[in-house]
């Protein structure tokens, strides 16, 4: 799949939440030393997550909508925020949708300014932070009234401290955020985030970003039985060039094309137990296949699922920088983006997870 998410976002936009432009070390009339808030607030402003307005003040007890907290969220994570069809934070908002931080059925389209509460800020953070959310334990007296749908994002929250309840034990999940809280929570989760890699090396923000758990390339599929892993490859475009069929090149080609015609088998040399997927290099041409492959022994494969090097034989490649790791998540991130409705070329990582907090690209 070449196009990961909505390819028309475009064009960096400073939040809405205000107007008035960042000072170096931002002094808001209404917030001050003392005040619960001030560290993370003034972290916030100063970052330039968030800002005040033009009156100098920050009005910490306002509500924040949707698409307030997704953009907070969007510029804390070093992701692109604009405006596109004809609203704000449409790149943001459109991206939140791709990447699952929040469904139509958590916030209609038409209805980005409705009011954002405790559970689906917890919804949006623990899919921004790819938190493990197979638990749902909340001991407090009103865990009836979180939402079905929201219990896990919740239960990850709290099984990693980011959230906590209230003195009488209650958790309130339908409390309305505001502008202080939510950038509280936002601060809070920044740091326990703050080795996640948020942009390419030379700072470029990243565009697109796939969490590859569950992601399912359509051109190809991978079946895992026994420890044996073995691909069939539907669509694939290796090359947009033509060759001489009687040259030595075009004849390899030929063969690489029928080798892939068959289900082949990953050469692993040891027990496959897991794999990856991977979407098609968004600087490539045509389109290819690729995936990622852990092993019984402790180690970690990219595979090049056509072999178009290798005589048609998928090719593995060691990532060395994971031998013996515990990885906790995978992530595909590209700085290929477009502005102007042209599509601008950038490069793609591949991003391993060590723990909760800690990435390394590879």
């Amino acid at each position: 799949m070449k196009k990961i998410l909505a390819a028309s976002f475009a064009a960096a936009l400073a939040l809405s939440l205000c107007t008035m432009a960042l000072a170096d070390k931002p002094a808001l009339s209404d917030v001050h030393e003392g005040q619960w808030f001030y560290d993370e607030v003034n972290a916030m402003v100063e970052a330039g997550y968030i800002t005040g307005y033009e009156d100098g003040t920050f009005m910490p007890g306002k509500e924040v909508s949707a698409v307030e907290f997704v953009t907070m969220t969007a510029r804390s994570f070093g992701l692109e925020t604009g405006e596109e069809y004809g609203h704000w934070a449409g790149r943001q908002m459109g991206r939140a949708y791709d990447l699952g931080w929040l469904s139509e059925r958590d916030c209609p389209y038409t209805e980005w300014n409705m009011p954002v509460d405790r559970q689906l800020a917890c919804k949006i953070l623990a899919v921004a932070l790819g938190l493990n959310t197979e638990s749902d334990y909340l001991p407090f007296k009103d865990y009836a009234d979180v939402g079905q749908d929201y219990v896990r994002y919740m239960g990850a929250m709290y099984a990693e401290g980011l959230i906590t309840g209230y003195e009488d034990n209650t958790l309130r999940p339908a409390h309305i955020l505001t502008r202080a809280e939510a950038a509280t929570l936002i601060y809070r989760a920044g740091e326990a985030g703050g080795e996640l890699i948020t942009a390419a090396p030379d700072g470029t923000p990243f565009a697109q970003n796939i969490n590859l758990s569950g992601y399912d390339n359509p051109n190809f599929t991978i079946k895992v039985n026994s420890g044996k892993a073995v691909v069939d490859i539907h669509s694939i475009e290796l090359w947009t060039d033509a060759a001489d069929p009687a040259s030595p090149e075009g004849q390899r080609r030929a063969a690489v094309t029928e080798a892939m015609k068959h289900t082949r088998i990953i050469p692993a040399t040891s027990s496959i137990l897991n794999v990856w997927e991977l979407p098609c290099t968004s600087t490539f041409p045509g389109r290819d296949a690729w995936a990622v492959i852990a092993t019984a022994d402790g180690r970690w494969y990219r595979v090049d699922l056509s072999g178009q090097y290798n005589e048609g034989v998928p090719e593995l490649e060691e990532i060395p920088e994971l031998r013996g790791k515990t990885i906790t998540g995978l992530y595909w991130r590209s700085t290929t983006r477009v502005e102007d409705g042209a599509e601008v070329m950038g490069e793609d990582y591949l991003i391993a997870r060590l723990g909760n907090y800690f990435e390394v690209a590879v």
